[in-house]
């Protein structure tokens, strides 16, 4: 034998080794059984052609050693499936439902409060009115605040608007914004009187 061949690995499993040695065994003992059989002069292969029952030992042998491979085959484990990559983790993850609640508050009490206030001399100031957190109200208007010093008309009516939101809605902190986003009149501040609403 070569050295190439002695180095190249065993090609049967320990089930496989343990079949063929079972095979061999059975194989040989069915030997033994013929020779007895044909020691006896085929008394009993002869008993047997006479009820129809007559198997020939190498058919016999076939068929076991047929019977162990088959077994062997069957009892071999199965491969297993391969555990999902972070790629396909992933994929799964992305397509999970995306009707996640929104955890923003916002009420629009803009109606609410211009039907209330219909016949204010201010209600076409009035862009939005919003209830951003529970008992904060935000109000967006068109005011341009003049910056001559407190007391101005645009402040007067700002003013006016912050305590009919105070009356209306019971809020503990409300805001007036003028035109350009700038926080004009404040309710619920510490920079503001308690319980008023003022310029700022």
């Amino acid at each position: 034998m070569s050295s190439e061949a002695a180095r190249s690995p065993n090609i049967f499993t320990d089930e496989y080794s343990d079949a063929i040695l079972m095979a061999s065994s059975f194989y040989r003992r069915c030997i033994n059984w013929g020779n007895i059989v044909q020691g006896n002069k085929w008394k009993f292969t002869k008993q047997s052609v006479s009820h129809g029952l007559a198997f020939p030992v190498p058919a016999l042998i076939a068929g076991a050693v047929s019977l162990l491979l088959c077994g062997c085959s069957a009892s071999a484990p199965q491969a297993t499936s391969e555990p999902s990559t972070p790629t396909q983790i992933a994929s799964q993850a992305a397509a999970a439902p995306s009707s996640i609640p929104s955890t923003t508050y916002s009420r629009d009490k803009t109606a609410d409060f211009k039907t209330a206030k219909k016949t204010a001399p201010w209600l076409n100031a009035i862009k939005s009115v919003a209830e951003t957190e529970p008992g904060r109200i935000r109000v967006e208007t068109n005011f341009v605040d003049p910056r001559g010093g407190t007391g101005s008309v645009e402040a007067k009516s700002a003013v006016a608007i912050c305590e009919s939101v105070v009356t209306l809605f019971g809020p503990r902190y409300v805001s007036v914004l003028e035109d350009d986003g700038t926080t004009f009149v404040l309710f619920g501040h510490p920079s503001v009187p308690s319980g008023a609403c003022a310029e700022v």
